[in-house]
């Protein structure tokens, strides 16, 4: 089986996996890849900061096989420009897609009561 590392960056603090994990194939290492990220958020996500973390994923050779990079962005809205939802049973569905190595998060099924983008 073959030995993937997970080097990883959040901005600030570098790792480099030096140990390897054996896997069945590179889609086996992005599933690890998006589901550590994901389980990273959790800790990053209490800062309430923008963060970008990262997992460079080498293979045995130490060539770079994917990057997985998640995005956290805050944006924080004046009292007066918040809107409150009607429905709130109508919230948009998180769509979780990977993509070219990307984890990518979009909404889908907008309520009309609250946009999704722009500056409504």
């Amino acid at each position: 089986m073959p030995l993937y590392f997970f080097d990883f960056t959040d901005g600030e603090l570098i790792g480099c996996d030096h140990f390897g994990t054996k896997l069945a194939d590179v889609e086996a290492a992005a599933r690890e890849a998006v589901s550590a990220l994901a389980n990273i958020s959790k800790d990053v996500r209490k800062q309430y900061k923008d963060r970008v973390v990262a997992l460079k994923v080498r293979d045995q050779s130490g060539g770079t096989v994917l990057n997985v990079t998640l995005t956290l962005a805050v944006t924080w809205f004046p009292t007066s420009r918040v809107e409150l939802c009607e429905d709130v049973s109508a919230a948009p569905v998180p769509d979780l897609r990977m993509g070219m190595g990307q984890l990518t998060l979009a909404a889908r099924g907008a309520s009309a009561g609250c946009p999704i983008g722009g500056d409504a």
